[in-house]
């Protein structure tokens, strides 16, 4: 029934526009009327196609788009530093998995950009089925930007995808946590990287990803003004030890991910001293905040920070929030003396 009409009275008989365009299926999926729920046939999943985003041509066009667009886009709206990406020069041609945290949008893209191109052009991106995938259009124009490829998150049938790209000579780009972190905290390493590389026998690379939760957090579609501080830094691979299981294996990941934060606002000795990057891997629970690294830097002359983790649980949300706006510092050339 629409709204009253406009000089008053009773609401006439019908529907509005509002309330025909809100239960329009704009997915074009059609709805089983609930008598016939019974007799439906089950339908098979069937992931979204793309095999073709890895041929040579879509593989040439993602190179110009990244090169040619998106990188000195990122360059014109944040202000991007890369340390660490000489690691895969050890690596030679074996493919490996690289996991960092994830708190915004511009992840994927400053990791594919700060990859050495003969790495990036052999390097897909797990992305959620049910948000880069649920539609058509999402599906392909992703895949064919960043060679995405779908995993479930919401439990179902796990895709064989990863694990075949990995044999195949692939890298593969992880985000354990699943989903973008809501306050800038690295959350819970879900097993899944861990898994792929004690399956497939694969070095894992971690990155930890500062500034970008600042610069583009969850519900922006472009990096707030000013060209803020981002960084991206690389570690060196690290292997399942002997005897080592999935779950231990997955908290030494998430430590070293939150090492290498820490390691981006300090140095590296420092970083070995934090206890933010100590306490943070065990299990895979939340860390610290890896998005700006203010926790985790010490006032001048005083030692190593010894106040509690940002992501440490029981800590109120908005100062985690806080503490993950805060912009990274600005990076400069750091003496072997300094601690």
């Amino acid at each position: 029934m629409s709204r009253s009409g406009a000089f008053g009275g009773p609401p006439r008989p019908g529907v509005s526009v509002r309330e025909l365009a809100n239960g329009f299926r704009w997915g074009g999926r059609s709805l089983v009327p609930g008598s016939a729920e019974g007799h439906r046939r089950p339908v098979s999943a069937r992931e979204f196609p793309t095999a073709w985003a890895r041929g040579g041509a879509a593989r040439a066009a993602r190179t110009v788009f990244l090169e040619a667009a998106m990188n000195p886009l990122l360059h014109a709206a944040l202000t991007p530093t890369v340390a660490g990406a000489e690691v895969f020069g050890s690596l030679g041609d074996d493919p490996v998995i690289i996991v960092s945290n994830h708190s915004s949008h511009l992840d994927a893209p400053m990791l594919l950009c700060a990859l050495p191109r003969a790495v990036r052009e052999r390097t897909a991106v797990t992305a959620a089925a049910d948000y880069f995938f649920d539609s058509t259009w999402r599906g392909l124009s992703s895949a064919l930007a960043f060679g995405t490829v779908p995993i479930e998150r919401r439990g179902g049938a796990p895709s064989s995808t990863p694990l075949e790209l990995l044999r195949g000579g692939w890298n593969l780009v992880v985000f354990p946590e699943g989903t973008r972190s809501a306050d800038g905290s690295r959350g819970r390493f879900r097993l899944g990287a861990g898994y792929l590389a004690m399956t497939a026998g694969v070095a894992v690379v971690p990155a930890a990803l500062r500034g970008a939760y600042a610069a583009m957090p969850r519900g922006r579609a472009w990096p707030v003004p000013g060209r803020p501080r981002v960084s991206v830094r690389f570690g060196r691979p690290l292997r399942p030890g002997d005897g080592e299981d999935v779950r231990a294996f997955t908290g030494r990941l998430a430590a070293e991910v939150t090492r290498l934060g820490v390691e981006d606002t300090t140095s590296w000795w420092a970083s070995l001293r934090s206890p933010d990057a100590a306490g943070a891997g065990a299990g895979g629970d939340t860390g610290p905040s890896v998005s700006s690294g203010a926790s985790a830097r010490p006032a001048a002359g005083a030692g190593p920070a010894r106040r509690a983790p940002a992501g440490a649980p029981g800590m109120a949300r908005w100062r985690r929030i806080w503490e993950a706006t805060e912009p990274p510092a600005a990076a400069r050339p750091r003496s072997p003396w300094d601690h």
